[in-house]
C-alpha cells in the first residue's frame, strides 16, 4: 500500500515538473493575433533627425576635380583603397558638435542639428554654392548602429549600412531570441531629442507592425527580458528530477529488502 502511494506521488510530482517547465506557445511565437491578408505598414522608414554626436559622410562634388579634393577629406585614391570600417568612418566623417554644427574643409561650420539628411544636404549645398558653380552634395549617416542584449543568441553592438532596418532584421542579425527570451516583454531604450526614453514592446502582437518601433532608429538599445521561470528551468528542474530519480531508486531498493 505504501509503495503504491509513493509511486503515485512520484508520478504526480513528475507531471507537475513537466508542466511547470513548459512555456505557453503565445509567449514564444511572433505575431500571434495576425491574420492572413494585408497590413497597413508604411514602406518608408521614419526620417532620422540629426543629433549631437552623429557622424556624417559628406561629399561635395563639382565638375572641377581639383576643387573636389579641396572640399573633401578623402582623395579619390585613398577613398577607393580604404575599407569600410567603423574606425574609417569615424576618422573621415564629420561629427555633429555640441553646438549642432559640422566643420567642412574650405566651407566652414554648417548648422545641421535636428535636420533630416535631406535638409542637411540642402543646407550644405547652399553653403557650397558660395565657393563652387553648380555643386552636388551627398550626405549619409555613417554611425547608424543598434545594441541588443539579454536573451539573444549573439548579443552585441551592430553597425548597419542600410536604411529601413526593422526590429526583426535586428533580431535576425543577432542570431534570434533564445529559448528563455520573453517575446511579450521587450525593452527599447531610444534617444528622442538627445534624451533617452524606455519603451515596452510585445513582439507576439501584430500591433508592432504599425508602431513607431517596427523600424529601428540610430543607437536604439534592445533588451530581451527572460521568462519568469528561466532560473527554475535551467537549474531547479534538473536538480529536482535528479533528486527524484535517486529517491525512487533508493526507495525501491528499500522495499525490496524489507519484504
Amino acid at each position: 500500500m505504501l509503495k503504491l502511494k509513493v509511486s503515485s506521488f512520484i508520478k504526480l510530482l513528475s507531471i507537475f515538473l513537466i508542466l511547470q517547465s513548459c512555456t505557453p506557445m503565445n509567449k514564444i511565437t511572433y505575431l500571434n493575433d495576425s491574420e492572413l491578408g494585408e497590413w497597413d505598414v508604411s514602406p518608408i522608414p521614419p526620417k532620422h533627425h540629426l543629433e549631437i554626436g552623429d557622424i556624417l559622410m559628406v561629399k561635395v562634388i563639382s565638375r572641377n576635380e581639383e576643387s573636389n579634393d579641396l572640399f573633401n577629406l578623402e582623395t579619390k585614391n585613398n577613398s577607393s583603397s580604404s575599407t569600410l570600417t567603423s574606425a574609417n568612418l569615424y576618422l573621415n566623417g564629420f561629427t555633429v558638435s555640441q553646438e549642432g554644427t559640422i566643420d567642412i574643409p574650405n566651407v566652414g561650420e554648417v548648422f545641421v542639428l535636428n535636420q533630416t539628411l535631406e535638409e542637411a544636404e540642402s543646407t550644405i549645398l547652399k553653403k557650397s554654392e558660395e565657393f563652387l558653380i553648380n555643386p552636388f552634395v551627398i550626405v549619409k549617416l555613417a554611425n547608424f548602429q543598434f545594441t541588443i542584449l539579454g536573451e539573444i543568441n549573439t548579443p552585441g553592438n551592430y553597425p548597419v549600412y542600410k536604411e529601413g532596418l526593422t526590429i526583426y532584421d535586428a533580431i535576425a542579425m543577432a542570431g534570434g531570441i533564445n529559448d528563455y527570451g520573453n517575446l511579450t516583454k521587450i525593452k527599447i531604450i531610444r534617444s528622442n531629442k538627445n534624451k533617452k526614453q524606455i519603451y515596452h514592446l510585445d513582439l507576439t502582437s501584430s500591433d508592432i507592425l504599425n508602431s513607431n518601433f517596427f523600424y529601428l532608429r540610430n543607437n536604439d538599445l534592445i533588451y530581451i527580458q527572460p521568462l519568469k521561470f528561466k532560473g527554475f528551468k535551467k537549474s531547479q528542474s534538473q536538480l529536482l528530477f535528479s533528486s527524484l530519480t535517486t529517491f525512487a531508486v533508493l526507495f525501491n531498493v528499500y522495499l525490496k529488502f524489507s519484504e
